[in-house]
This record gives structure tokens, C-alpha cells and sequence, in this order.
């Protein structure tokens, strides 16, 4: 099998050096006549010398490909850079940081090979600070095996090897990484898990804190309401509006037996205020629908969204 290892970077000179030997050294362990790899490195919009210290490495081993954004993305938009410019079906993905440790790539190479969708990592043992990172990821994690059919225990590992062509509209939208194996879990696609290494951050600093877990929250309620990912989203909004349009209707016939069997007016009741409530509620979501649905079939046109990319070094 072949692979493309996809590494997003963004302000992580101090770190290149260490990774990038350990990296190579394991890769050239692991290539033989049925792997073979490309490295890929995307510099999302670093503002120090990230770029020029990929540019000065050694990388003639492997056909290489190193990308920098013309600004800063996300993690997500960097990952989906290498991905359209990879030329192998399979992708590994780690972070830049250095907290990944190269050595496991075998470790789940060995349980993706015998036949997963992907194999991602579980930092089971996590070096970073408690109450900043390791307590918001077991809340986000927890919250996450609650709502969706992934009972895996790291969703936030970057470490990671899954089949390119899983990749579409219905998993990489927002910031698809974070949620990758619960969104591949919800598309009936199998993921294995490999207890895998973590290292203390050395150089620089994490960018993600207690606020992932509101973006895991907005992530879940995306993926409970659109679960069934294959069906138009006018269908979920139009049936929210059937139903108002019925209750409305109900309250109206109410309203019409008070009146001319009981002699109730109108004005005594809330009943009027009710039945145009409901109306009123049918024909929001009726629209919400039809301009949702629009958005979704033009986000589709455009096909993949295209970050500026300000350079671009194939090294063969």
C-alpha cells in the first residue's frame, strides 16, 4: 500500500529539525516493495521561519511536496491542501508540533492494513497540562461517544491513517479534522484505535484550550440533525414545517367549534394568535429549507473549498 503523510504546520520552526529525522528515519524503515510514500508539508500562514526551515532540509528521500498558505486558515484548510495534492489513496496525517510520536506510524500501520476505513490513535497517557487541554478533550471525547455511534477515545488525535476517498462533501465540512473518525463512525465506516505515544510540547504553544468543546457541541448538533447525510436538508426543515402548518390548521378548527357550538368569540381566546403563530412558523422553516438546500447544492458546485496558496516546491 501506498501513502501520502500529510503534516500541517504553523509556527513551528523550533520543532522541525527533531521531527522531520525522526519522520524520515521511520519512513525509510518502513518503505519496501509494497509501501512506498509521499511526504507532504503544509506551512498554513506561519509568520516565522517555518517555510524556510522546510526548504533547507534534506528531503530527496521521498517525493516531497511543501505548501505554504498565503495566511493563516486553520488546521483543517492545511490538511485539505495535502490531500488535493496527493498522489497516493491512503493518507497519514500528525501534527508539527512534535507530540506525535513517528514511531507508532508502524503501530497503526500494522492494524489499518489488515482492513479498516482508518486507524487512528488514542494518546491513552497524554502529556499536556491537565486543566487546558487533557480535561477539555475527555469532556469533548465523552460528550462525543454520547452522541454519535464512535465509541473511539482520542477523536483529537492528529495521528491518523484513512483512505482518501472517504474524503467528500458529507466529512470535510468546518473544521473536519477535529471530528474526522465520529463523522467516518456515522457514515458506517469501520475505525480501529492504537494506543500510541505522547510527548510534552517542547517549542511553542497550543492554540486549543476549553473552547474545543464548544466547536465539538456545534460539530455533535450538526451531525444529529443531518444524520443521515444522503437526504436533502429541505426534507429535515420541511417536515418542521408540516407540522406547524397542521397545528396551525388544528387551532384553527378549534377556534371555528368554540365559535358556532359554543358561541366563543375569538377575541376571548388565544386561540387566533396561536393559529397565525403557527402559520407564520411553517413558512420560516419552509424557507429556511429551500435556502439552505440552495446553499448546500452551490457549496457542492464550487466543489472543494481553494485556499491561496503563495508557494509551492516539489522536491522528486
Amino acid at each position: 500500500m501506498n501513502y501520502s503523510v500529510i503534516i500541517p504546520f504553523y509556527n513551528e520552526e523550533k520543532n522541525i529539525d527533531n521531527l522531520l529525522d525522526k519522520i524520515l528515519l521511520n519512513l525509510n524503515h518502513l518503505k519496501n516493495n509494497n509501501r512506498n510514500f509521499q511526504l507532504i508539508f503544509v506551512d498554513d500562514g506561519s509568520f516565522d521561519m517555518t517555510f524556510e526551515k522546510l526548504k533547507s532540509k534534506n528531503l530527496k528521500d521521498f517525493s516531497t511536496i511543501l505548501i505554504k498558505h498565503k495566511d493563516n486558515y486553520s488546521q483543517s484548510s492545511a490538511i485539505l491542501t495535502g490531500i488535493s495534492n496527493s498522489k497516493f489513496d491512503n493518507i497519514i496525517t500528525l501534527d508539527g508540533d512534535g507530540q506525535n510520536d513517528p514511531n507508532d506510524i508502524e503501530k497503526i500501520l500494522n492494524v489499518y492494513e489488515k482492513g479498516s476505513d482508518m486507524t487512528i490513535g488514542w494518546r491513552k497517557y497524554r502529556k499536556d497540562n491537565f486543566l487546558t487541554r487533557t480535561l477539555p478533550s475527555y469532556l469533548a471525547n465523552s460528550l462525543v461517544r454520547v452522541f454519535t455511534n464512535s465509541k473511539i477515545h482520542d477523536q483529537g488525535c492528529a495521528l491518523k491513517v484513512f483512505k482518501k476517498d472517504k474524503i467528500d462533501d458529507y466529512t470535510d465540512w468546518g473544521d473536519f479534522h477535529r471530528l474526522l473518525a465520529a463523522r467516518f463512525s456515522n457514515n458506517n465506516y469501520k475505525v480501529n484505535e492504537v494506543v500510541v505515544s505522547h510527548h510534552k510540547r517542547i517549542n511553542g504553544k497550543s492554540n486549543y484550550g476549553f473552547n474545543r468543546i464548544i466547536y465539538v457541541l456545534l460539530d455533535l448538533l450538526y451531525i444529529r440533525l443531518f444524520k443521515n447525510y444522503k437526504s436533502k436538508s429541505i426534507y429535515l426543515f420541511g417536515s418542521f414545517s408540516f407540522l406547524s402548518f397542521l397545528l396551525s390548521f388544528l387551532v384553527f378548527l378549534l377556534m371555528i367549534y368554540l365559535k358556532y357550538v359554543y358561541g366563543t368569540s375569538f377575541i376571548l381566546t388565544p386561540l387566533p394568535i396561536l393559529s397565525v403563530f403557527f402559520f407564520m412558523s411553517g413558512l420560516i422553516f419552509l424557507f429556511i429549507g429551500f435556502i439552505s438546500q440552495l446553499i448546500i447544492n452551490q457549496s457542492r458546485y464550487n466543489d472543494k473549498q481553494r485556499y491561496t496558496i503563495s508557494e509551492k516546491i516539489e522536491i522528486s
